[in-house]
């Protein structure tokens, strides 16, 4: 998951085409999100750098992924070239969040520290059937999943990009 630009939040991926109607699979970062359920347009990332507006035309379930069709996106080729696209929403389509409560998203970048100092930066998120974990990149390269719960967390602070540890014993690495 990357984070969000101009307000919007990335919530999944274009993950190939499907059919040849020009639909798409979508995975979705979160699966129980129903964010694309309340917007009719999505700003694509495409890999190359460049960027689309799309409007969405239709929605549907798969087991495990979205199956998604945009205006304009007509033919199995069109939605080939959509592979791989990060997929942002407008925040002002999401639910408003309460005081101390935060995208998990909105933590890629976050600077993470402990009892003894700073250990890295949040480079990703893994959602977990039991927990939501950030995996933390070490100034050596490392990487370390550390589940966001008690009793190892003391405090998340995603506007100043900041998660601090009580302990760094729910380290995984």
């Amino acid at each position: 998951m990357s984070a969000a630009k101009g307000g919007r939040l990335e919530v999944g991926r274009v993950a190939r085409a499907h059919g040849i109607q020009g639909a798409v699979k979508v995975a979705l970062h979160w699966a129980g999100s129903d964010a694309l359920d309340n917007v009719d347009r999505v700003l694509l990332v495409l890999a190359d750098g460049s960027e689309r507006e799309l409007e969405l035309r239709s929605l549907g379930r798969g087991q495990r992924q979205l199956i998604v069709k945009f205006a304009g996106v007509d033919t199995r080729n069109d939605a080939e070239t959509l592979h791989g696209a990060r997929i942002l929403v407008d925040r002002t389509a999401l639910p408003a969040l309460q005081p101390g409560e935060y995208y998990l998203v909105d933590l890629i970048g976050a600077r993470v520290v402990g009892p003894s100092g700073p250990i890295g930066e949040v480079v990703e998120i893994a959602v977990h059937p039991s927990v939501d974990s950030v995996l933390v990149r070490t100034p050596e390269g490392k990487i370390l999943e550390q589940p966001l719960s008690a009793p190892w967390l003391a405090r998340v602070d995603a506007e100043a990009k900041l998660i601090e540890l009580d302990s760094t014993e729910g380290l995984i690495g």
